[in-house]
């Protein structure tokens, strides 16, 4: 279990930049052999939860927590005024990633499956790519100018308008288990799901404002500016236009079409000659195979829950269930029984749970067994006993 100790070491201290490079390399062996410890081990978003636990307590107390789950670390107690020596933004991280790597060495036979939390990146025209979630707290530049600034987890951009009418692009990506917020700037919100694609002018110019989603899920809130309507391009040719409103756009490339959800305000949704116009409280449905549109009524909130860090479903096939807990989970689905993929299922749960929540309440709710093996997720009907 000594092993426990000097592995987290030596991740506290990558985290903070102060690995020695015989260390990187002791750290990038362990790594190979143990790829699941460490990415559970150095997830962000937990240290950042133990962090504020820590920080509550004394760290001689924390230290006695920690030796009592990992007792052969008893005798370094006598070394602790030495590790307090250290700089303050070392000993916590290490506090918390022992806690965590001996939690993992403890689980090995339950597969701990973490929900996802926000991370994107960001590609400025210049080429140069930023991972926003370990550029907290920074300003976004381009030279010397200020382009927005990223705090907690929030991109903003610096508000006002470009004089030449030369557009400069940035794009923003979440990946697998990732979200974001960003605001343009023309005071216009944008909420991020997983797996979701923007392309983006810094700043907007005097006529039309037109971002791009490549593809994804993405909730915008648009900044009201008669003189400038919004457009939102889809990858697929359509596109949604507005002056000021509020609307949910889900265009993955992996599902059979594209929605937009109207949630308050007048939209028009078109693609080559065929355009409707929402109503708030409607849905537009483009059939990707058939390129045929349906207008529906829809209960907003079950298709913008995921904005409020919810799950939420009304009788909804399993088949796209399944497609939501691999994108937000990063699980690699398996199943091929197709009466299972075309059952539908209702019932809410909160987005940040580890997924043995969501887990729990489908096959709570139905005939439907679900089984975690490493990062791959086994679906298929119950066998009667």
């Amino acid at each position: 279990m000594n092993e426990i100790y000097d592995i987290a070491k030596l991740i506290s201290k990558e985290k903070v930049g102060k690995l020695t490079f015989e260390e990187q390399q002791k750290l990038a062996e362990w790594k190979l052999r143990n790829e699941r410890s460490y990415m559970l081990a150095s997830d962000s978003k937990q240290i950042q939860k133990k962090h504020e636990l820590y920080d509550k307590i004394n760290q001689e107390k924390s230290w006695e927590k920690i030796t009592k789950k990992v007792p052969e670390l008893k005798t370094k107690v006598i070394r602790l005024r030495t590790v307090l020596k250290w700089a303050a933004v070392i000993m916590l991280p290490l506090l918390v990633t022992t806690y965590m790597l001996n939690e993992v060495y403890w689980t090995k036979d339950s597969v701990i499956v973490e929900a996802g939390s926000s991370k994107a990146t960001l590609e400025l025209s210049n080429g140069k790519t930023i991972y926003l979630e370990d550029y907290q707290g920074k300003d976004i530049k381009s030279g010397k100018e200020k382009l927005a600034s990223n705090t907690n987890n929030e991109l903003v951009y610096q508000q006002g308008e470009i004089a030449d009418e030369v557009l400069k692009y940035n794009t923003i990506k979440t990946p697998i288990k990732g979200e974001y917020f960003m605001q343009l700037s023309d005071g216009t919100k944008i909420w991020m799901n997983a797996q979701t694609e923007i392309k983006f002018p810094e700043k907007f110019g005097k006529g039309k404002r037109e971002v791009k989603l490549i593809s994804g899920e993405a909730y915008f809130a648009v900044a009201k500016d008669k003189e400038r309507p919004f457009d939102v391009y889809l990858n697929d040719g359509s596109k949604v236009e507005v002056l000021g409103t509020e609307f949910n756009v889900m265009a993955y490339q992996d599902e059979a079409e594209i929605q937009t959800t109207l949630v308050e305000g007048s939209v028009q949704f078109s693609k080559k000659s065929k355009e409707v116009i929402l109503e708030p409280g409607e849905q537009v449905g483009l059939n990707l195979a058939s390129n045929e549109m349906e207008v529906r009524e829809v209960k907003t909130s079950i298709y913008t829950a995921w904005k409020d860090g919810k799950f939420v479903f009304n009788r909804e096939p399993m088949e796209s269930v399944l497609r939501k807990m691999s994108r937000w989970y990063g699980v690699k689905v398996i199943c091929d029984d197709e009466a299972v993929l075309k059952r539908r299922i209702s019932g809410v749960t909160d987005r940040y749970e580890n997924i043995d929540k969501l887990i729990g309440l489908i096959e709570e709710i139905s005939p439907i067994e679900l089984h975690l093996e490493d990062d791959h997720l086994l679906v298929s009907k119950k066998v009667k006993q």
